[in-house]
Parts: C-alpha cells; structure tokens; sequence
C-alpha cells in the first residue's frame, strides 16, 4: 500500500523490495477453519509459504465463489502479471489469457452480477472483468489518454467504479457492458484518488491523497450521476487518507495513513481517532468485519492489524505476524475471520480472529431417501448472522442450490428439488448450497450435504 510520503503508485516501490513466493500447503488455509489460527479474538495466523511459484500479492479480495483472488504484480520475476485465485485448501490458479502483454492488474472487486472486476495499469490501461472460472475481458474505450485505474468497488447503480490517477484524475464509471465514462468535475486541481466504496442511497464514497499545495487532503463524495464533492474540514493536518470502506452500520470509514481511523458522515463532517494506535501508526487499508467492527492494516513502525468499533475504540493486534511484516490488503472471509496479505520481507498470506462465527453453522441434507423418479429435496442450511445481516441465495448469479451426482455438479441444474432419472441408481446424490452476505460485506458461502446413495424404483 502506502506510508505518507510514499509515490502515487506504491506497488512499484514493493515490487522492486522483493517478490513473493507462496505455495499452497495443503490444510494450512483452510477457510472452514484450522488449527493454526486460535479462536481469541485478535489471534494472527500467517500461511507457510516456500517457493512454489513467484507471485507478488496484492488486491486481496472475497471473491463470488467462495475463495479469495489476487492481482499477481510479479511479472518483473516471471514475465507475465496475472489475476490469481486461493482456494480453501490453498490451491492457487491464476489467468492470463485475455491480459494484454504488459498488463498489470492492481485491485479486485466482485460485482452484482457474480464476476470480478479489476483495475489493469498496464502500458494499455483498462479495465477488465473475470469471471469465477477465469475467463478475462479487458475494456478501454472511455479511457482518457494517460489514464492509471487505481481501486474498484461495485456501486449502488448495478456498475462498477474506479478512481484514475493518471494525468487527468477521474473517478470513473463502467457498465457491465464494457462502456466506461470518467467524471472529473469537482476534483481538487491536484488530485490523487485512491480508494473507492459504495455509500448508502446511490453515493459513492472515495479517498483523495492529493494534498498539493494546501498541505490538506480530502475525502469525496461521488453521485452515480457523476456530481463530485470534496470534503476537508475534520481531517488532521497532514492527514492522508488511502483505503476507504462502508461499515455494516452505513457509515464510511477511512485509514488515514498518518496515524488514524478516520469517519465521515453522509452531510460530509469528518471524525478522526487516534488513540489505541502503536506510535507511529500507518493505517493503509480498511473493510468491514462480520462482527459489526471495522477492521483494518497498519504499517507502521510496528505493523499491526486493528479493529475500531462502531463507537470508536481502537485495539491493535501484532502478536503472530511474521518478522518484517506489512500487513496491506484485508478482506472478511467465509470463515469469519478477515484475511489480510503481507508485503513485508516474508512472504505470508495471514487471517485474525473477529470473534464472528464461520458463515455455515449447520450444511444442507438431502430429505428423505433419494429415489429413481422420486423428487429429491434439499433443505437449507443454517447461516450465521453477521453484522445484523443474513445472507442470501439470490444475491449474485452464482447464489443458489446446486446438486452433485458422485462429486460432480449435475449441469445447469440450480432447483432446490431434483428427481434423479433411471441411470442414477447407485450413484450418491448431493446437494449444494451457496449465499452471499449483502453490502458492505459481500462475502459469499457454500455448504454441501452428506451424499446418500440413489435407489432404483420402488427400492
């Protein structure tokens, strides 16, 4: 991420520091949850790692399918940049077919839709969508010349928004078309945007760095009709506000990279917390938590990853990070816990403990005894209520039930009722069940039932 002071890209000055190697080991990242992380609230856990395959993590983000993705920015090591994707075991895939040569995707987010989109600062710059089985499309028309897409967020609108910091900054705007428009109206005449989220009512929200010569930066205010409005008063001076995101209660909350937590209010009044930071604090990131907190990365002189409760308080947590840690990115998980990627001289991927219970609290069954001709049914599973909020099976395309037949998903069928036809007897039939949690956390989650074995009629 980005320490005050640092360069508008900030990714570059890491990527030249070192580049990860992670490697997949098998149980260590399970998202159902495992032994190494304990369950006291703050516990760090950080993934072994060795060296597998280079990747240079950044933009970690929940994705629509349950597992967590990643832009790989180790094209210096390797030759080729790529959109990754972790599995719950730890398996790690990434795409590249349909990036350009010289791409260099940077952030991720997953849209209503059920894909992922993402910010590509390649010598093309675009914007570009991934579908959950990594099928890539990159847009650029609407781009102004000179343009460097920064951070990406769904909005309110049923589109996708990103900030611009390239040579005329924007807040821009792409359909789930492909058709993209920037809007540059209201932006302070050096303006760096960085960060982006949704607000309530069809307002985006976003973190503007570009300080310039008033030594004050600003948070924005964007409408999904392009009307932009910057907002001052209540940040510190010297403040530099990066990563932004909405909490579960409606509020926008903000890391400020000179040492705090910032809030700011729909009419645009700006709070700032301090207390509870390590000296020399320098929050860079931000996200909501299942457990009604805001939870968020710190590197400063002792990195940390914190928490800051609806009503203010800060408590940071550093015990289990690994030596030379910079915790950047952060994302709530399936598991409860949010995820978080480390850029510092290790390589590590770590998870803290929220207190939130893992989504699945009881997995679907198939009723009754499944039967040659005879409707077969899947009862729901239990799901956790984080934040007040429950999940739903509706909310991205790839939401729903789906039944497998031997471990492998029957085509197309998504009814919560199925009849298994003559050839299935003997097979063992399983149903499975997939929700997502609505804004702002926008975490999705799957549970399977116990397979059962097919009956021929009348058996």
């Amino acid at each position: 991420m980005l320490g005050a002071g640092g360069s508008r890209a900030p990714h570059r000055i890491a990527a030249v520091r070192k580049l990860i190697a992670v490697v997949a080991v098998g149980g260590l990242w399970l998202l159902s949850g495992s032994s190494v992380f304990a369950a006291r609230v703050g516990s760090i856990g950080e993934a072994g790692l060795g060296a597998r395959q280079a990747v240079y993590l950044f933009g970690l983000t929940a994705g629509p399918d349950g597992n967590l993705w990643f832009a790989d920015l180790g094209c210096t090591g390797i030759g080729h940049c790529a959109v990754g994707r972790i599995t719950p075991r730890g398996s790690i895939v990434e795409f590249r077919h349909g990036l350009d040569a010289g791409s260099v995707p940077f952030t991720l987010a997953t849209a209503r839709g059920g894909d992922l989109w993402f910010t590509d600062e390649g010598r093309r710059p675009a914007i570009g969508r991934i579908t959950p089985q990594g099928r890539i499309t990159e847009f650029r028309r609407g781009l102004a010349a000179g343009s460097q897409p920064f951070e990406i967020t769904a909005g309110p609108d049923g589109n996708v928004w990103f900030t611009d910091q390239g040579k005329r900054p924007a807040i821009g705007r792409i359909t789930p078309r492909g058709r993209i428009a920037e809007f540059r109206a209201g932006l302070a005449p050096a303006s760096i945007p960085f960060g982006i989220t949704a607000g309530r009512g069809r307002r985006l929200w976003f973190a503007d760095r570009g300080c310039g010569g008033t030594g004050r930066c600003a948070v924005g205010r964007i409408t999904t009709r392009g009307q932009i409005t910057e907002f001052t008063t209540g940040l510190r001076q010297g403040g530099q506000p990066l990563g932004i995101a909405a909490g579960p209660g409606g509020g926008v909350w903000f890391a400020d990279s000179s040492g705090a937590i910032g809030q700011i209010t729909a009419a645009g009044r700006i709070t700032e917390r301090s207390r509870g930071l390590e000296p020399g604090g320098s929050p860079v990131a931000i996200a909501p938590g299942p457990d009604a907190s805001m939870w968020f990365s710190d590197e400063g002189v002792r990195p940390a990853v914190g928490r800051i409760t609806r009503r203010g308080a800060i408590r940071e947590f550093s015990a289990g990070l690994l030596a030379g840690s910079q915790p950047a990115f952060i994302t709530p998980a399936a598991d409860g816990r949010m995820w978080f990627s480390d850029e510092g001289s290790t390589a590590a991927v770590g998870a803290v403990t929220t207190g939130a219970p893992a989504a699945l609290r009881t997995p679907p069954a198939v009723s009754g005894t499944p039967a040659v001709g005879s409707p077969a049914g899947c009862r729901p599973a239990r799901w956790a209520t984080w934040a007040g909020l429950r999940p739903s099976v509706r909310l991205l395309d790839s939401d729903g039930y789906r039944w497998l037949r031997d471990g492998t998903l029957i085509s197309d069928h998504r009814s919560p009722r199925y009849t298994p036809s003559a050839g299935a007897a003997g097979t063992r039939l399983a149903c499975r069940e997939t929700v997502t949690y609505p804004a702002p956390l926008v975490v999705t989650a799957a549970g399977a039932s116990a397979a059962l074995t097919v009956s021929a009629p009348g058996g």
